[in-house]
């Protein structure tokens, strides 16, 4: 039997653990943090926005929290950041700390509704407390309205007091930054 030389044991070891940490990656429960961890680490601030055409809400929404109460969209009276989301969606996990930092700075002034609109009110309320997160979760009642209708997860929405859409944003960001701030901050100005 031939001796490896140096370069192909360095190379065996090096695919070896490669493979080990992949398989650790998409193969464990751990795994899942851990992909979710370096996905935040690459999240950058939302940029785009919706044209005026599209920008009003014109249907309601009934909604039912991991608290059990139900409420419908009309019914809050500040200024709205709506995420549609799901508990199996890897880049909506990785940006849901940045949303539960912002919540947790404009909770008296915006009202947060992080919905996940075709899941289980169980299955979210055991998402949050396996994540021992201290907010609501949402999921849909009713049908969701056009205007807030996405085929992308995680879609998030702005919503000033008179139920204009002023942010319409597709994908994983860090919501937690001086853009969004300024927004939040313009439509708290604005009531």
């Amino acid at each position: 039997m031939k001796k490896l030389s140096k370069k192909t044991k360095s190379d065996l070891i090096f695919w070896g653990i490669l493979i080990v940490f992949i398989g650790y990656l998409f193969l464990t429960p751990s795994g899942e943090n851990t992909r979710s961890w370096l996905t935040a680490l690459t999240l950058t601030a939302p940029s785009n926005s919706i044209s005026e055409s599209q920008s009003t809400l014109k249907s309601d929404w009934q909604l039912q929290a991991t608290n059990g109460d139900e409420v419908w969209l009309s019914q809050f009276q500040k200024p709205i950041f709506i995420n549609i989301w799901a508990t199996w969606c890897p880049p909506c996990r990785a940006e849901l700390p940045s949303i539960l930092k912002l919540e947790e700075q404009y909770k008296n002034k915006i009202d947060f509704l992080l919905i996940s609109p075709n899941e289980a009110l169980e299955k979210l309320q055991k998402f949050g407390l396996d994540k021992n997160y201290q907010t609501l979760f949402y999921n849909a009642t009713s049908a969701t309205p056009k205007s807030l209708t996405t085929n992308s997860y995680p879609t998030t929405y702005i919503i000033d007091v008179n139920k204009k859409i002023v942010l319409k944003s597709v994908g994983a960001h860090n919501w937690n930054s001086e853009e969004v701030h300024k927004l939040l901050d313009q439509l708290i100005e604005d009531v």
